[in-house]
């Protein structure tokens, strides 16, 4: 075959092509060589496919799927079966899939296809026949009951034994029992079972292919009849071995026995204790019911006083969730022992401070109950479990000793018991009165008649002005003490201050602790407060050094303040070498000469403190040119009245002259009438 290719203005041209058809089958057949197969038989399977091709891309493809539909999938490629025509071309295929005619092969279902893998195509051309059902017939094979597992059951108790199978076709049963009873029934079921039931019986399960069997043995069990529990003596003795005897009759099989003792304490602690087979005594035989006995070993201490003891037969039955028991009464326990003390500890020792109640609890245990001697100091022997003393005096310090005693024994226990001497006096002192500052001053703390003082701890107080408060403890081995450490005695402790203007004002104070561990509370005797004086030189605090600007006809202060101790004088040196012993300047309107330095001095008999202070003063032109201005107005206005005046006189005189002419003209004019 060619193929052709025309392009316009081209010669044509050509190419050869191989061309192959693939052709899907016209059936798929699978079939067996029979309808039913029967275990053990090869049987074949056979997939004919007709007209399929080209056979070289067929594959036969084998598909099995159980009763639990799992799939297994089984493939021939070309040449592992028979065909019919040439491999490039179509033709008829028979492949051939045997089995092994087995249990497993009853109802699992076969199918066959015809697949055509070819290169062009990503799934393969696929042909498949309908599916093949199997049936295989099998004799049976008893799953239950289980095999050689015997089955035990509790005299009076309902007893079933269920028998099933698995075969084809479905297996039919019977039951021979013992008694030469036989059943046609896959179960036996006896209401209440009897000794007479025990025995063994035999199920078999049947049909056309053949049978199986299998064996039960039942065997019958009895409760135990009675458990008890005893004891070698009814009372017990510390230090003795003791046995416990469990007598428990009537019971087996002995080898599914166990024997549980319980013990029981004072505090209801439980303790359980298991005994299998083989360690304890029993009978000849092993299988049937008889007599047991065990034996528990007791060391007898006084932990076992009080103490509960029970044993109980335990039947462990694989058939049985839980095991049959049978329990003996409670055995109680009676341990005689001599007394232990658990009061007072040992090797504490007790103080107690002069003045105060002693008492001393002594308490044992013990069986029989125990009684009690004191022996205290100066040979007073008590026979009392306690000491009181209300008011407790130094002749009572010393070793007391408690017995506590019954018919097995006895035990000692001694305490020492120490007075103490609250501190008679506690005082604080200084070298000296008044502290000037720079110094290292020493505080003594003298404690008198105190003790033990390795239980002492002198405790230092310091409150400052602010009542901020600071306290210190110098322990044992920080301050100075007799050569005994056990007794009362004087003790001195010291404590050095930097002598600074921060101490003045300051209060101390001493105390001592007495720790003790019988007290909550330590036993403290304080010292009177000691209030502290430094005497330290001025230091300035107003005002701050600097300039002052002012304007002439302002107003000056100046302050002068320092904290010194003593308290501090003041002197003041102003321009113009003015000298003033005063804290404070004051001028109520500064001029131009008040202008320059000046210098605060404080002072006390520690040092002195000085700071120095400038003021300038500038001149107000203001107020001049207001007081120029006022005078130019001043000098306008006289100048104008002035002139104004004169101006008026003249005025006044002209006037007088023209009178004075006028008088005179008239007087001659009345002289020459006349």
């Amino acid at each position: 075959m060619f193929c052709y290719l025309s392009v316009p203005n081209t010669e044509q041209c050509k190419r050869k092509v191989h061309l192959t058809l693939y052709k899907r089958p016209d059936s798929v057949n699978i079939s067996s060589e029979s309808s039913v197969w029967s275990e053990g038989q090869m049987m074949k399977l056979k997939c004919e496919i007709e007209n399929v091709g080209p056979l070289q891309n067929l594959t036969v493809q084998w598909t099995r799927v159980d009763q639990n539909n799992i799939t297994t999938v089984t493939e021939m490629p070309y040449g592992s079966f028979s065909t019919s025509g040439e491999e490039r071309k179509n033709g008829n295929v028979t492949s051939t899939l045997t089995v092994s005619a087995s249990r497993d092969e009853d109802d699992v279902q076969y199918q066959c296809a015809a697949l055509l893998r070819l290169d062009q195509l990503q799934q393969p051309q696929v042909g498949s026949s309908e599916p093949l059902n199997i049936t295989v017939r099998y004799k049976p094979i008893i799953t239950q009951p289980s095999k050689g597992i015997p089955n035990s059951v509790i005299k009076g108790n309902k007893l079933v034994l269920n028998c099933s199978a698995h075969g084809n076709p479905s297996p039919q049963y019977s039951w021979s029992s013992p008694g030469n009873k036989n059943l046609t029934t896959s179960s036996i079921i006896i209401s209440s079972v009897q000794s007479e039931d025990q025995g063994q019986y035999s199920c078999t399960a049947y049909n056309d292919e053949g049978s199986d069997s299998m064996n039960v043995t039942v065997n019958v069990l009895e409760h135990p009849h009675t458990t008890n529990l005893s004891s070698e003596s009814s009372m017990w003795s510390e230090g003795q071995m003791m046995k416990l005897k469990c007598e428990i009759k009537n019971t087996g099989p002995v080898q599914n026995l166990t024997v549980q003792w319980t013990r029981v304490d004072q505090n209801k602690n439980r303790t359980v204790t298991e005994m299998p087979y083989r360690r304890f005594s029993i009978s000849e035989k092993q299988k049937g019911s008889m007599d047991v006995t065990s034996t528990l070993t007791v060391l007898a201490s006084h932990d076992e006083d009080g103490v509960q003891y029970q044993c109980a037969a335990l039947l462990k039955l694989e058939q049985l969730q839980q095991p049959q028991v049978g329990s003996s009464e409670p055995l109680n326990i009676t341990v005689r022992y001599k007394p232990i003390i658990t009061q007072p500890s040992k090797g504490i020792p007790n103080s107690v401070i002069k003045g105060n109640k002693l008492v001393l609890n002594c308490s044992a245990h013990g069986n029989p109950s125990p009684q009690y001697s004191w022996s205290s100091p100066g040979n007073k022997n008590l026979t009392t479990s306690s000491i009181i003393i209300s008011s407790v005096q130094s002749e009572d310090q010393g070793q007391y000793s408690c017995t506590a005693y019954n018919d097995e024994g006895s035990d000692s226990m001694n305490v020492t018991v120490n007075v103490l001497e609250h501190p008679h006096t506690t005082k604080l002192s200084s070298e000296s009165s008044v502290w000037s500052e720079g110094q290292m001053m020493k505080l003594k703390c003298e404690i008198k008649n105190t003790g033990p003082v390795q239980n002492l701890t002198v405790q230092w107080t310091r409150v400052d002005q602010n009542k901020n408060r600071t306290v210190t403890e110098m322990p044992y081995r920080r301050f100075s003490i007799s050569e005994k450490q056990k007794g009362s005695m004087d003790v001195t402790s010291t404590l050095t201050v930097s002598a600074s203007r921060d101490e003045d004002g300051v209060q101390y104070q001493c105390a001592a602790l007495l720790k003790l561990e019988q007290l909550q509370q330590p036993q403290v005797g304080s010292s009177e407060p000691l209030n502290i004086t430094v005497r330290y030189k001025p230091t300035i605090t107003q005002p701050s050094s600097g300039t002052i600007s002012l304007t002439q006809g302002d107003q000056l202060v100046l302050n002068c303040s320092a904290h010194g101790n003593p308290s501090p004088q003041y002197s003041w040196n102003s321009p113009g070498n003015k000298n003033l012993t005063i804290s404070s300047i004051f001028i109520s309107s500064v001029q131009s000469e008040d202008q320059g330095q000046y210098i605060c001095t404080a002072y006390n008999d520690e040092g002195s403190d000085s700071l120095t202070v400038v003021v300038n003063v500038a001149v107000e032109y203001k107020l001049i040119i207001i007081i120029i201005a006022v005078c130019a107005v001043v000098g306008v206005v006289l100048i104008i009245g002035f002139w104004y005046y004169r101006h008026t006189q003249n005025k006044w005189r002209n006037l007088a002259s023209h009178r004075n002419n006028d008088n005179i003209a008239l007087s001659d004019d009345i002289a020459g009438q006349s």
